[in-house]
């Protein structure tokens, strides 16, 4: 288990050397949740952008994977299964890139942050738009007064998280568009 007040910021997972920028971790997550990727792809794309060159066994990669998301935790390994997001690095990445401007002073658009320091910090950018945006997209409409119920829906379409379809549902809208021009 990392303990970031003891263990030096790891470069390596089991003497493979793993590229550690927040970027590599976003472009991972961003690989994870794209529907257009079979999970045999996705594997593979996230092992190639991890590791770089030089990839070791397929167990020894993939546990160093889910080791690397985890920020060195096992319990962060642990789910439930799956969630609904919350919040997308793609649409939410000029919201949170001002929340660390804001809260940590620090321009990640600009400078190399380890993603085990990207992780906590991500969770500490309270104050912001970036967690206002959020607080929209979870906060149950029921529990807004009436009177503002329309307001803050409207709110919640304007913040909801795009819908990604892959492109064979992608071509189905579209024809089902063009047929309907007709």
């Amino acid at each position: 288990m990392f303990n970031p007040l003891l263990d030096r910021l790891p470069e390596d997972y089991n003497g493979w050397l793993i590229r550690t920028d927040f970027r590599i971790g976003v472009q991972i997550q961003l690989c994870i949740a794209d529907p257009e990727l079979d999970d045999c792809d996705k594997t593979a794309v996230a092992l190639g952008l991890l590791y770089g060159n030089g990839v070791p066994d397929f167990q020894t990669a993939v546990e160093g994977l889910r080791w690397f998301l985890a920020c060195g935790n096992p319990a962060n390994e642990e789910s439930d299964g799956p969630q609904d997001a919350v919040f997308s690095f793609e649409q939410d990445a000029p919201r949170i890139v001002s929340a660390f401007q804001k809260v940590f002073g620090r321009d990640i658009s600009r400078e190399r942050l380890h993603w085990f320091q990207f992780v906590p910090m991500l969770g500490d950018l309270a104050g912001t738009a970036f967690t206002s945006v959020i607080d929209i997209r979870t906060t149950d409409a029921a529990s807004i007064c009436e009177k503002k119920r329309a307001e803050f829906r409207r709110m919640q379409k304007r913040f909801a998280l795009a819908e990604q379809y892959t492109r064979e549902e992608q071509a189905e809208i579209q024809s089902v568009l063009e047929r309907v021009k007709k």
